[in-house]
């Protein structure tokens, strides 16, 4: 339901009061409000499916013996693995894995992780949910392998075994059968009680390349060990972001000091990894929805947003006319399902009648929910002016997936010295964001408050976020 409310913003001077005065509008979602669709509901131009064809082999390509793990693994947006159940590891607990590994056949854009993760995966968050191990990555020309650590609070830090001095004509890690033996081991007391994970490897050419003689160390990040990560599976998984495919075996595995008998079917629990699948990529589907994922009544906006590099879509109020000369405030509660790495959304006051997205073409202000994989997704205070002048935040509060939270925004033009300023609050955390001289003077006109996608290229990731009981500025009332 949707109410108006007038409201006066601002210390009541004589020049205040001169302002117009802001209407405050409520909207609880408990119906469809009609808001304005663009773009939110496409359709994919084909919907690609993939062969998933891994799980137990009883050959010994990776092995030294018949029997091991592997097969051709696509990257699709609906998760697949085929793991051992184990029990429940945390980073407080000291981990090591060994064994062999092989690559028969790689393609552009193939990717698979292999170590330990979490069962609870969503449907393309890109990597694994909670999970320590090797993820790969291929061209035509051969592989690369990350050493990765993903919390369940959706901060990630990795680092890259990429030798130099490798030949352009392949990759690091060969594709033709080479036998590579491996040793990766997690101590939660190293670099300073945060964590470190080592990483070695060999290969069975008759001449070894001088790499292969290299300890690869990653450092956690301060806080890293305490974000609840559970790891309850350790095996095979895709990389949930579609893309390309390979064709890997892993053989001779020991894993915290246990070693499966892989002469035969050790029957580890298979998910989709012999099932043909989705690739999916790109469809935004986002609007109103009759569902509750915020923890309030029925009813909230959101859904699935799609970084694809082609088309921006928008799902919004019609607004204003509002500008940077205007008091803006907006709050409500929001929740983060899905955010995939590179994935990302805007939400806020923007311009209609654009070909290409606000945050790009000018006249924005609001919440960018993006940022770099080590940290998550921001909850940043953002504008575009009139004139194109993009500015965001660098530091902001977090969205943690899974969590409900309430927010607020205040843009207040009077704030910093006149020159305005862009005030958010996500639960308990709060952060001011300064414009800068002159930006206020570029202008921008707004008439719309909602969501939009980005459009510029995020090799197709996905955001997957719910807002519910919201309050934003609306207009002007009139005197």
């Amino acid at each position: 339901m949707t109410f108006l409310v007038t409201m006066v913003f601002g210390a009541k001077t004589s020049a205040a009061e001169d302002k117009p005065q802001t209407i405050l509008k409520s909207e609880s979602f408990d119906r469809d409000p009609g808001w304005e669709g663009h773009n939110n509901r496409t359709v994919p131009a084909s919907v690609n499916l993939v062969n998933q064809d891994f799980g137990y082999s009883a050959t010994s390509i990776a092995s030294k013996t018949k029997g091991e793990i592997g097969g051709e693994v696509w990257r699709a947006s609906h998760p697949a693995w085929y793991a051992d159940t184990i029990s429940p590891k945390t980073l407080d607990d000291k981990l090591s894995a060994s064994g062999t590994f092989a690559l028969t056949a790689t393609g552009g854009g193939g990717g698979l992780c292999f170590g330990w993760f979490n069962s609870k995966q969503t449907e393309g968050s890109s990597r694994p949910v909670a999970a320590l191990g090797l993820q790969f990555g291929t061209e035509k020309i051969g592989g690369r392998v990350h050493v990765r650590l993903h919390t369940a609070e959706n901060h990630s830090a990795g680092m890259v075994v990429q030798p130099a001095g490798v030949r352009k004509d392949r990759g690091p890690f060969h594709n033709d059968g080479t036998r590579y033996t491996w040793k990766l081991d997690y101590d939660p007391q190293a670099n300073d009680g945060k964590g470190r994970v080592t990483f070695t490897f060999r290969s069975n050419l008759a001449k070894p390349e001088p790499f292969e003689s290299k300890t690869y160390v990653l450092d956690l990040p301060d806080g890293y060990r305490k974000q609840g990560t559970i790891f309850d599976r350790f095996g095979l998984m895709n990389v949930t972001k579609p893309g390309g495919h390979l064709t890997a075996y892993f053989g001779d595995l020991t894993y915290d000091g246990h070693a499966p008998d892989l002469s035969k079917d050790p029957h580890w629990e298979s998910v989709g990894n012999r099932a043909a699948s989705a690739k999916g990529a790109g469809a935004n589907d986002f609007g109103f929805s009759n569902t509750s994922h915020t923890g309030g009544k029925s009813g909230e906006v959101g859904g699935v947003f799609w970084r694809s590099g082609k088309v921006w879509g928008h799902y919004a109020d019609r607004v204003g006319p509002l500008s940077l000369d205007d008091r803006l405030e907006a709050g409500g509660k929001v929740f983060l399902e899905v955010g995939a790495a590179d994935s990302g959304l805007y939400f806020g006051w923007f311009r209609s009648g654009t070909k290409d997205a606000p945050d790009r073409a000018g006249n924005f202000l609001g919440v960018k929910v993006a940022g770099p994989s080590r940290v998550g997704h921001y909850f940043a205070p953002a504008f575009t002016t009139a004139k194109g002048t993009a500015r965001t935040s660098g530091k902001a509060p977090v969205l943690i997936p899974g969590r409900a939270y309430d927010w607020t925004l205040t843009y207040d033009p009077t704030a910093n010295g006149g020159l305005g300023s862009i005030r958010v609050t996500l639960g308990a955390e709060s952060f001011t964001f300064d414009l800068k001289r002159g930006d206020k003077a570029q202008g921008g006109q707004f008439d719309r408050f909602g969501l939009f996608s980005v459009n510029n290229d995020g090799g197709h990731a996905q955001a997957k976020i719910w807002f519910d009981d919201l309050k934003y500025s609306a207009g002007r009332a009139a005197k």
